[in-house]
């Protein structure tokens, strides 16, 4: 009875043990994927570094391939190694301040079943360039504080913004930050316009750069062009107020949509001397004041 007693006691001893080293090295594993995906490192680029598993100086290695990071320890008692097998998932998007609106409401962004989206994009961090282009046309602020979430395609070289309808990602549409044709690449079919802010008033723009810049005291809409489509009558339909801020080579095109928007929803023109993206912040809000 003794013998049966402590052979049961040591099967539960070693079954408590498997469980710990198992979550251990759970814990592990993914402690050192966040802090590989965290490294400033560029597209498809590479370094070098002490090692925070082991703290060996300069054996630890981080290269990138293809939108994943392998990394590795060279220190023979070490077992740092492997890869982040980064893929965007299909059931919420990844900006914390996204998903930190999100988690109060109890509901995720997720993507619309006839949009997949592509294994090439990653977080807009990981491009410089894109962070700097971002912050010379005045949006990056936006993407700071929650109001649009952004991704890098790094196979086309594009700041991708990414369209949704309602919590849903129908959609995307990509800058290129080169001089490649088109400017801008539609990932998707569904017609729907971009759409950053929540305000009651939206300001109807060509891009997605400019529906940002005003998105902090309106609802920027982007039309992705200058053709007004139904999908996008549809979404403007449910504000107040439309202001139409074409760019000025586009005036008789902002006032033929602004007559076709008047019997729908109460529509103006916003008049502006230069491109809303291209103006300084003091400039801008000046100007957007004068429409509140």
């Amino acid at each position: 009875m003794v013998i049966s007693t402590y052979w049961i006691c040591r099967q539960q001893k070693n079954h408590v043990d498997s469980v710990f080293s198992l979550s251990y090295g759970y814990v592990m594993a993914n402690w050192i994927k966040d802090f590989v995906m965290d490294l400033p490192l560029q597209p498809n680029g590479r370094m070098r570094m002490d090692c925070p598993v082991c703290g060996k100086k300069n054996t630890f290695s981080v290269g990138e391939e293809n939108g994943q990071r392998l990394y590795h320890c060279f220190h023979a008692d070490c077992t740092a190694s492997g890869r982040t097998g980064f893929r965007l998932t299909k059931d919420v998007t990844t900006h914390p301040m996204l998903l930190k609106r999100n988690n109060k409401s109890d509901a995720a962004v997720t993507y619309c079943a006839t949009f997949e989206m592509p294994s090439t994009f990653v977080p807009i961090t990981r491009s410089q360039e894109s962070v700097d282009y971002l912050k010379r046309v005045h949006a990056y602020d936006a993407y700071l504080d929650g109001r649009v979430d952004l991704r890098f395609d790094f196979q086309r070289n594009r700041i991708v913004y990414l369209i949704t309808d309602g919590k849903r990602v129908v959609d995307a549409a990509g800058r290129t930050l080169t001089n490649e044709k088109p400017k801008w690449w539609r990932y998707g079919k569904s017609g729907n316009p971009f759409v950053c802010g929540r305000g009651r008033i939206a300001v109807l723009v060509e891009d997605c750069a400019s529906a940002c810049c005003v998105s902090d005291v309106f609802s920027g809409v982007a039309l992705l062009g200058t053709n007004l489509l139904d999908t996008h009558v549809k979404v403007l339909q449910n504000y107040d107020k439309v202001f139409v801020a074409l760019d000025k080579d586009a005036t008789q095109k902002a006032l033929e949509i602004v007559r076709k928007l008047q019997g729908i929803v109460p529509t103006n023109m916003m008049i502006l001397n230069q491109d809303i993206k291209d103006m300084d912040n003091a400039t801008r809000e000046r100007v957007l004041a004068k429409y509140t």
